[in-house]
């Protein structure tokens, strides 16, 4: 078993392909979170909720990780949403990307969501992840 739990590691992954890619970084520069920050106005990107499952065989252990990617303007419209989200999954797709202790043999957006929050004065635009990792 490996010593990183997966969501962590997938969520590292994720933080260093997006921290480091030139489309994204002019929309939100290196605003990725774990949670909505503090003091911080958006836009920003935040590796949300995650839900893991066990998919393994007796011979191999597997794992399929569903995590929502959210970005989050204070935008009345959707554009901008739209935008950091669609650079951030070119971001993903560009190259393999690799998962600390983890083999990642698919990642692919089951869905996607976007709405604007009148009372918080904050649009989402939400892509539904899925990843499968199999662990050495």
């Amino acid at each position: 078993m490996s010593a990183i739990h997966p969501v962590h590691a997938l969520k590292a992954a994720l933080r260093a392909r997006f921290t480091g890619d030139s489309a994204l970084a002019p929309l939100i520069g290196d605003a990725v979170h774990d949670a909505p920050p503090r003091g911080i106005e958006p836009p920003f990107l935040l590796l949300g909720d995650t839900t893991l499952r066990e998919n393994g065989t007796s011979d191999a252990d597997a794992v399929i990780a569903d995590l929502d990617l959210v970005a989050v303007t204070r935008e009345r419209g959707t554009a901008q949403a739209l935008a950091i989200l669609h650079a951030a999954q070119a971001a993903i797709a560009a190259s393999a990307l690799p998962v600390p202790e983890h083999h990642l043999s698919l990642i692919l957006i089951r869905e996607t969501l976007v709405r604007h929050d009148e009372a918080k004065a904050l649009t989402r635009a939400t892509a539904r992840l899925r990843a499968f990792l199999h662990i050495p």
